[in-house]
C-alpha cells in the first residue's frame, strides 16, 4: 500500500503544479518515471515495496488494451482517406525500415544475440508513443498535416507490431529450448488469429448493441462512457479465454467498432482514454521502480538506445518522405518525434513469457528498458523547445509549401493532464455512415 500512496501523491503533485512543469517541458511520464526510479534506488528490497514484474504486467496490460482500443476507435476513415499520404508512408515504408535499422543496430551493438533475438529487440523498440510528446500532436503551431501524421502513425504502429513481437518471441523461445520452431510459431500465429477474430466479433457486436440501445433511448447521456472501456476489456477477456492475444483483440475491436457504426464521439471514448492514460502513468512509475535492477550503465546498451532513437528512426523517416517536397525542418521534426514508451514496456514483458516459457537473454530487456528511459527524458524535455523552433521554421516557408496544404482534422490523443484540444460532440459525429 505504501507504493500506491507514493504514486497517488506523485500524481497529485504533478496535477497541482502541471502548468509550471509544462513550461519546463516536464511531462507526467518524466515525473512518474523519475519518482519510480528514485524509489527503486532508495529501497532495494522489492519485498518491502511489493512490486514485481507481475504487478507491472497487470497495470501495463490493461493500459495498453485501453490505449489500443481507443486509438483504433478514433480512426476517422473519411478524414484519414484524405490525409493518408504521410501516415501511409510512415507506416508502409518508414516502419519496416525502422525494424530493419533496429535489427542491424542490435546485431552490431549487442553482441551475442541471434538474428531472431536481434529482430525481437528491433520490434520491441519500433512502436512510437505520442503521449510522451502530447504537445507535438496537439499544438496548433505545428501544421495539421504534420500533427496528424505523427498521431496516426503512433496510434496504429503498436497494433501492427504486436503480431511481429509474438512470432519473434516464439522463435526466440524455440532457439533457447533447442526444439522445433513449428509448435512455438504455430501457437503465436494462433494467438494472433484468435485475438483478431475475437476482437472483431466483440467490437462489432458491442458497437451494434450500443447503437441499438441508443436508438431506443435506453442509454442515459452520462452512461455513454461505459461502452469503450467495457468493450475493450471484454475483447481482452474473450481473447484470453479462447487462447488469443489480448492486444490484437483490443486493437481489432476498436477498428471493428468504427467500421460497423462509424466514428465514436469524444465523450464516448474519454473515460477509456483517461483510464488508459492513468494506468499508463502507473506503468511508468512501476517501471521506474524496477529500472535500477534492469538497466546498467553499459556503453553497448546506451549506444543501441541512442542509435535506435536517432539514426534508426530519422533515416527511415527521411527515406519514407522522399518525394513529398516537405522541408528539411519538417522531415527532421517528424523523424525526431518517434518516442518509445508504453507499448515497448508492455510488449517486452509479454515477450518474457511466464513460468512455462524460457527466459529471454537479459540484454534484450535491458536494451528495451534503456531505450524507453532515454526516450522519456529526451523526447519529453525537447518537445516544447522543438515545437517553438519548428513553428518558427514553418513561418518562413512559402505559402504554397506542402506543410500548408489543407487537411481534414484527425482527432489526436488527448493525453492525461496534457494540453487542451477542441472537443468533438456526439452531434458532430455521424453515427451511421
Amino acid at each position: 500500500m505504501v507504493i500506491l500512496g507514493v504514486f497517488v501523491l506523485g500524481l497529485l503533485g504533478y496535477a497541482l503544479f502541471s502548468r509550471p512543469l509544462q513550461r519546463w517541458s516536464l511531462t507526467p511520464q518524466i515525473v512518474m518515471l523519475t519518482l519510480g526510479i528514485g524509489i527503486g534506488l532508495a529501497v532495494t528490497d522489492r519485498a518491502l515495496l511489493g512490486v514485481d514484474v507481475g504487478v507491472l504486467h497487470t497495470a501495463g496490460e490493461f493500459a495498453l488494451v485501453l490505449a489500443l482500443y481507443v486509438d483504433a476507435a478514433r480512426v476517422d476513415v473519411p478524414a484519414l482517406r484524405h490525409a493518408a499520404g504521410l501516415p501511409v508512408r510512415l507506416l508502409g515504408i518508414g516502419f519496416p525500415l525502422t525494424l530493419l535499422a533496429g535489427l542491424v543496430a542490435a546485431l552490431l551493438l549487442l553482441p551475442g544475440l541471434t538474428l531472431v533475438e536481434a529482430f525481437l529487440v528491433a520490434a520491441l523498440v519500433a512502436p512510437t508513443d505520442a503521449a510522451l510528446g502530447a504537445i507535438v500532436v496537439s499544438s496548433q503551431r505545428v501544421p495539421l498535416r504534420i500533427r496528424q501524421a505523427l498521431n496516426v502513425e503512433s496510434g496504429l504502429n503498436d497494433g501492427l507490431v504486436t503480431p511481429l513481437v509474438l512470432v519473434a518471441a516464439a522463435l526466440a523461445a524455440a532457439e533457447t529450448t533447442r526444439t522445433s520452431m513449428g509448435p512455438w510459431v504455430g501457437d503465436a500465429v494462433t494467438q494472433v488469429v484468435v485475438g483478431g477474430v475475437a476482437g472483431g466479433a466483440v467490437g462489432a457486436g458491442g458497437a451494434l448493441a450500443i447503437r441499438w440501445a441508443t436508438s431506443h433511448g435506453w442509454i442515459l447521456p452520462g452512461a455513454r462512457w461505459i461502452g469503450a472501456p467495457v468493450v475493450a476489456v471484454f475483447a481482452w477477456f474473450v481473447a484470453h479465454e479462447l487462447g488469443g492475444n489480448a492486444f490484437v483483440a483490443a486493437f481489432v475491436a476498436g477498428l471493428a467498432s468504427t467500421a460497423t457504426v462509424g466514428q465514436a464521439a469524444d465523450e464516448d471514448l474519454e473515460v477509456g482514454e483517461i483510464g488508459g492514460e492513468l494506468l499508463g502513468l502507473a506503468t511508468f512509475f512501476l517501471f521506474g521502480v524496477l529500472v535500477p535492477s534492469i538497466v546498467t550503465l553499459d556503453a553497448r546498451l546506451v549506444a543501441f538506445a541512442v542509435v535506435a532513437l536517432t539514426v534508426g528512426r530519422m533515416a527511415p523517416v527521411a527515406l519514407a518522405l522522399l518525394g513529398t517536397r516537405l522541408a528539411r525542418a519538417s522531415v527532421g521534426f517528424i523523424g525526431w518525434f518517434g518516442p518509445r514508451g508504453l507499448a515497448s514496456i508492455v510488449l517486452a514483458i509479454v515477450a518474457l513469457g511466464d513460468e512455462r516459457t524460457p527466459t529471454l537473454d537479459p540484454i534484450i530487456v535491458a536494451a528495451v528498458a534503456t531505450a524507453v528511459v532515454l526516450s522519456v527524458y529526451a523526447h519529453g524535455l525537447s518537445a516544447g523547445p522543438a515545437v517553438r523552433w519548428y513553428a518558427a521554421a514553418v513561418e518562413r516557408l512559402p505559402s504554397d509549401a506542402p506543410e500548408h496544404e489543407a487537411a481534414m482534422e484527425v482527432r489526436p490523443r488527448r493525453g492525461v493532464l496534457g494540453p487542451d484540444r477542441p472537443r468533438v460532440d456526439a452531434a458532430q459525429v455521424v453515427a451511421d455512415p
